[in-house]
């Protein structure tokens, strides 16, 4: 039985990395409402394209058992990591931010900065996590 969830937005070079208390009854549930309102707020605001949940959806994921990692591609990623040792979940969450570090190196236009600062602030993208689970 999973304990941790590593939850990680990416969009573009950047990479903001939770990790939160796994609830398996609520799990799937959370982890929807999150990727949607977080679909909403990483998309350009005319952006008419249908949400697709991915491994979340649920032709993919029936909840009768919980996976090990759900991939959500979309305007930026977002990734959730089941861990049962939160030892695990840091882990994953170094990890994850040492690519952040590596791919941040070099120009970066000032276009691209733009959209990060409107569409990936990590305040906001707390808030939004914050909303649907328990930080760790």
């Amino acid at each position: 039985m999973y304990k941790y969830t590593v939850i990680i937005s990416q969009y573009y070079h950047t990479r903001h990395i939770f990790i939160v208390q796994h609830d398996e009854k609520t799990f799937l549930d959370s982890a929807r409402k999150l990727t949607e309102e977080l679909m909403d707020y990483k998309r350009e605001a005319d952006c008419e394209r249908e949400k697709y949940l991915g491994d979340l959806d649920p032709k993919y994921s029936d909840g009768k058992e919980i996976r090990s990692r759900y991939n959500v591609n979309d305007t930026g990623d977002i990734y959730f990591i089941q861990t049962v040792y939160a030892n695990r979940a840091m882990e994953f969450a170094l990890e994850y931010n040492e690519t952040s570090i590596q791919q941040s190196k070099g120009y970066k236009s000032k276009k691209v900065q733009e959209a990060i600062g409107d569409h990936h602030s990590y305040k906001r993208v707390f808030e939004i996590v914050k909303k649907h689970f328990e930080i760790a």
